[in-house]
């Protein structure tokens, strides 16, 4: 197997590259690692109608040029958008704790419009209610880290959250391709497990932060690896 030419990490919804700080130096060596940070690639984006994962994997394909030798890494909504890159581009696709359906993503709100409604009339960042979500967090391994990336929204652009949950929920057509990997943990609360077959993880929904070591084996496994040296 030919070994890919560059790796492509996507974090997920309000997250940034920390959420690959301990996976990344136990992958195999990639002649190229690009750590997209979202927003910024969402300050430049510029869709024509309403923002949907698949006018963002569009974007993002010209953008960075991604083509079929790419190997890209996305955790939650970056695995979402990892699988429509793939659609798109032919990418070798690795989804952690992410999903291909949106029906497996747990939320009480799933209407764009609301959605839309509360990022950009700032409620969603509201710090009370952020700490009342993170007082009812409930597994204690990843509480500092999800605390992390709740306590960061409030300097988020109204319109960047809004675009966020728009690619996250607004609709779109089927895959009709599927990720080459799927890890997720059965006691994930954020997305549900996949219904296709996949790596089970201990934890929960950081399952591969805190578990790389099984993480990194089975993408390995998958995209193989051509140096003993790692990728970060």
């Amino acid at each position: 197997m030919s070994y890919p030419s560059r790796l492509i990490l996507l974090p997920g919804y309000t997250e940034d590259q920390t959420i690959f700080a301990t996976l990344l130096p136990l992958l195999p060596a990639f002649g190229q690692v690009l750590r997209l940070e979202l927003e910024e690639e969402f300050a430049h984006w510029r869709p024509a109608g309403r923002p949907t994962v698949v006018a963002l994997a569009q974007y993002l394909t010209a953008r960075h040029h991604i083509g079929p030798a790419d190997v890209l890494i996305g955790h939650s909504m970056g695995g979402w958008i990892a699988a429509h890159l793939k659609q798109q581009t032919g990418a070798t696709a690795i989804l952690l704790s992410s999903f291909t359906d949106q029906a497996k993503i747990v939320s009480a709100i799933r209407s764009p419009r609301w959605l839309g409604l509360v990022a950009l009339t700032g409620l969603v960042q509201n710090r009370y209610i952020n700490q009342y979500f993170k007082r009812r967090y409930r597994y204690d391994e990843s509480r500092a880290l999800h605390g992390q990336f709740v306590d960061g929204m409030g300097r988020f652009r109204r319109r960047y959250v809004y675009q966020q949950l728009q690619v996250l929920f607004a609709p779109v057509p089927p895959l009709t391709v599927q990720p080459e990997l799927r890890l997720h943990s059965r006691t994930d609360t954020v997305v549900r497990p996949p219904d296709e077959p996949y790596v089970e993880l201990p934890g929960d929904h950081f399952a591969h932060y805190f578990y790389p070591q099984p993480a990194a084996a089975a993408i390995a496994a998958v995209v193989g690896g051509r140096s003993a040296h790692p990728a970060g």
